[in-house]
C-alpha cells in the first residue's frame, strides 16, 4: 500500500485557518438567523464560501475526489439560491 505523503506547508495552514473562521462564522450567523429570522441570504453565502473552501481543502491537503465534488455542488447550489433570494424570485 503505497501511501502519498501529506505536505503541509503554509498555503495548506491558511486554508484550514480559513475553513475554521467561516465555520465559526457560519455558526453565529445561525444563530443569529435562529434568533431574529433576519439575514439568511448572509448564512447561504457563508455556507456556500465555506463549503468552497472545504472542497479546496478536501482536493489539496486530504486527496478526497469523491467528497469534493458534493460540497462543490452544494456550494454551486447554495449561491444560485442566494442570488435568486437577492432577486426577488425566492421569497
Amino acid at each position: 500500500m503505497n501511501k502519498k505523503k501529506k505536505i503541509i506547508n503554509e498555503y495548506n495552514i491558511l486554508g484550514v485557518n480559513i475553513q475554521i473562521l467561516l465555520t465559526i462564522a457560519l455558526v453565529i450567523i445561525g444563530v443569529i438567523v435562529i434568533l431574529t429570522n433576519k439575514y439568511y441570504v448572509i448564512l447561504e453565502f457563508v455556507a456556500a464560501a465555506d463549503l468552497l473552501v472545504m472542497a479546496l481543502n478536501n482536493n489539496k491537503i486530504f486527496h478526497k475526489k469523491n467528497i469534493t465534488w458534493i460540497y462543490l455542488i452544494v456550494a454551486i447550489l447554495l449561491i444560485l439560491v442566494g442570488i435568486l433570494s437577492l432577486t426577488g424570485v425566492l421569497k
